[in-house]
């Protein structure tokens, strides 16, 4: 939604007697961070994992997980291939929430998923403030660890989490888009390397590359996870076995042909998904909402 700055004033004061709550302000310094390379790829496509890990944990059935809480910013294992890495994220942005402690780390851990999308060139996703923080539950975080897709799923066994979340074949295809961005360590999640050539971009790249290389099955030596490999340029690719499913099934199969020709159709999915995830068990969030785009305007 483009806004000029007199525009962009009056959203703020239109909504600070609603909120008080600069989320713009907030949205601006986390964009300061993704270009940041202390880290490799700098910081965009971490802060998207954040949000997905955040949100993943959803189910339909019961309506119990989801965004609400934040319980990611409670403590695992660094070496937990599941999580591994997000903990260099959250510390990231803890200044962020130390200047502006207004904003929950569930909200927080959420808007910096948006704007990282958006500062590595994809769409704008909306985004909607409300959420809470949660006290440390062990077994809540045992229970809903168990919800999360991992790359070794079995197809149903992937199908089925993607279903326990609300989502259909549609929007799994399109949600796994987001592996245009960053890439896989070993030392974090068993896997390694990146899915695309240029991993800071938010592309259809992933789905480009899925359909035109011819990947082979490989052994990661220090961890024995199978992963499927292509060098199209001389660069090793990698593909999870998930990945791989979608060529297997006609009908994600189609999907990813289509998003692989026509980048704004699977952006347009994609939104439409992501959005959904966002705002999966967040029973408190805002009536209104904001969309990040790179000049900074909701």
């Amino acid at each position: 939604m483009g806004c000029s700055p007199s525009d962009l004033d009056k959203h703020v004061l239109s909504n600070a007697a609603k909120t008080s709550i600069d989320y713009i302000a907030v949205a601006k310094h986390v964009s300061k961070l993704i270009p940041d390379q202390s880290t490799k790829d700098g910081y965009g496509p971490p802060f998207v994992r954040l949000a997905w890990h955040s949100c993943a944990t959803y189910s339909e059935i019961d309506n119990s997980g989801g965004s609400n809480g934040a319980y990611m910013r409670l403590e695992f294992p660094e070496t937990d291939p599941l999580h591994g890495g997000l903990d260099l994220a959250r510390k990231r942005l803890e200044p962020i929430k130390q200047a502006f402690p207004f904003i929950s780390y569930a909200d927080l851990y959420v808007l910096c998923g948006v704007v990282a999308i958006s500062e590595m060139g994809g769409p704008k996703v909306p985004f909607r403030p409300g959420r809470v923080d949660i006290k440390f539950n062990n077994l809540l975080i045992v229970e809903q660890k168990e919800r999360f897709p991992i790359p070794d799923d079995s197809m149903e066994k992937m199908h089925e989490k993607f279903r326990r979340m609300g989502f259909g074949k549609k929007e799994m295809v399109a949600l796994l888009g987001a592996h245009c961005l960053g890439r896989c360590y070993k030392d974090r999640s068993d896997f390694d390397g990146p899915w695309v050539d240029h991993p800071t971009k938010f592309t259809n790249e992933f789905f480009e590359e899925l359909i035109e290389n011819e990947w082979k099955a490989s052994i990661v030596p220090e961890t024995g996870k199978e992963q499927f490999e292509a060098y199209p340029e001389g660069e090793k690719l990698l593909m999870l076995p998930t990945d791989m499913y979608l060529l297997k099934d006609p009908e994600t199969n189609e999907l990813v042909e289509i998003y692989a020709k026509d980048q704004q159709k699977s952006f347009n999915d994609f939104v439409k998904a992501f959005g959904r995830l966002l705002e999966f068990g967040a029973k408190t969030v805002s009536y209104f909402w904001f969309a990040y785009t790179m000049t900074g305007c909701f």
